[in-house]
């Protein structure tokens, strides 16, 4: 539990990153930094940030850095005397679990926090019997199982770049899965070639991680998006306030949707219009149809 410390003003300047906070969560777009830094000026600071005696942030990386952008001078702070070490099991706990109820974290970064809570973990501490790695799970509160959070581990055996890429979802899950059984000199030479500026799939189909060779042509793709609308589209309206938190790591959210309904209002306006012209010449047709036969006058 928390200790009661004073709330006070710090100099935004004196403030310092906690230095493994990158190596457990990727950093936040400016996207969402601007999101933020408009919530903070027009509702306030909500809530302290928590720092050690050094002025190292434990918690509130993001708000730091959206005040920044507001050009305060200073920000509300608890001065957490109980850690002195930021690199403590202590200051890192803090640091992962302030992270994991604030913001929305990707599977990497949950399985990121979860080894590291199973590297920290006293089994002389243990109050509670059942599979450790589902209580590990559990205290991360994200609904994954301890089973799922340790095949996401196994990801984490690629190079950072790489799982970046699964984050951006330029890679999925089981196409690292992929990778990672590769002999080891296919396995290197692949992430060698990923790094380079060569078309992704090309280089998944060089060395067999996908195997299929055809794109989705457009009308494909355009009847995937008609069967989801048809099966989604209720409940998309109906709890369209539960994807509020959806985000992607450096995509733009709102400017990605504004983008694809003015792509659909085209093509509703085409297909309308289609409709229209077949309307038309079905009723010539039929108009045609029913005139009386001259010759047979």
């Amino acid at each position: 539990m928390t200790p009661e410390y004073p709330v006070v003003a710090i100099p935004i300047a004196v403030l310092k990153c906690h230095p493994r906070q990158l190596e457990f969560f990727s950093d936040t777009s400016e996207c969402e930094l601007e999101e933020l830094a408009r919530d903070l000026g027009v509702r306030g600071q909500q809530e302290p940030i928590h720092v050690s005696p050094d002025m190292t942030i434990l918690r509130g990386h993001r708000r730091v850095r959206a005040a920044s952008l507001l050009e305060w001078e200073t920000i509300r702070a608890v001065v957490r005397y109980d850690i002195p070490d930021v690199n403590s099991p202590e200051g890192v706990m803090d640091l992962i679990f302030d992270n994991v109820m604030r913001r929305q974290c990707d599977e990497l970064e949950l399985a990121r926090c979860y080894r590291e809570m199973k590297a920290n973990h006293d089994p002389d501490s243990d109050e509670l019997s059942g599979d450790l790695r589902d209580r590990l799970a559990a205290r991360l509160k994200t609904g994954k199982s301890g089973r799922t959070l340790d095949r996401l581990e196994r990801l984490l055996e690629l190079p950072r770049n790489i799982q970046d890429m699964i984050s951006r979802n330029t890679l999925n899950k089981h196409q690292g899965e992929k990778i990672l059984k590769l002999p080891r000199s296919e396995r290197e030479a692949l992430i060698a070639e990923l790094q380079s500026s060569q078309p992704v799939p090309d280089v998944l189909r060089r060395y067999g991680v996908i195997t299929s060779t055809s794109r989705k042509s457009l009308s494909q793709v355009g009847e995937e998006l008609l069967r989801f609308f048809r099966t989604h589209l209720q409940a998309l309206r109906d709890e369209i306030a539960s994807l509020d938190s959806v985000q992607i790591p450096d995509i733009d959210a709102v400017q990605l949707l504004d983008e694809a309904s003015r792509v659909l209002k085209i093509w509703a306006k085409r297909k309308r219009s289609l409709r229209r012209k077949s309307a038309a010449l079905l009723n010539v047709a039929l108009s045609e149809l029913h005139q009386p036969d001259k010759l047979s006058n």
